[in-house]
């Protein structure tokens, strides 16, 4: 369980790192100038940082909500169900590296960008499937 979610998480973030990088170059030498379009929307920049926090933060703290309601009465769950639980939060939290290239790409404000950053670092951080965290998700959840 622990090499296939591992596995997840570098698919899903290794795109970002390089779009990130990628983003960031094009923002940095003006090779895009995005500054009609946020003229235009000016909102973006606050949804672009709320959405970072939603997915990074609030929407884990959900799913985690819901799936301990769903397993309230049981004794222990299985391995497949907790696969499926981590596969959910892990795919909700690595959205904000997503987040965080369009923040950088339309060159939102500075205090905006840098939340949707902290946002994304914690998701990235947090979520990783290390063993230690595998291990303690399985003795709270008591999978057989």
């Amino acid at each position: 369980m622990e090499n296939r979610l591992r596995r997840l998480y570098f698919w899903l973030l290794a795109p970002a790192i390089v779009l990130f990088g990628a983003a960031y170059v094009a923002q940095a030498r003006h090779l895009v100038d995005v500054e009609p379009f946020m003229r235009r929307h000016p909102a973006l920049g606050p949804a672009i940082f709320v959405l970072a926090a939603i997915c990074g933060i609030a929407l884990p703290i959900l799913l985690r909500t819901l799936f301990v309601y769903e397993n309230r009465e049981r004794k222990s769950i299985t391995e497949d169900a907790l696969f499926a639980f981590e596969r959910k939060m892990l795919l909700a939290a690595m959205a904000t590296p997503y987040l965080a290239i369009a923040a950088a790409f339309l060159e939102i404000p500075k205090v905006l960008f840098a939340g949707t950053v902290l946002a994304m670092l914690y998701a990235v951080y947090y979520f990783y499937p290390s063993e230690k965290r595998m291990s303690f998700e399985k003795r709270i959840f008591r999978v057989r």
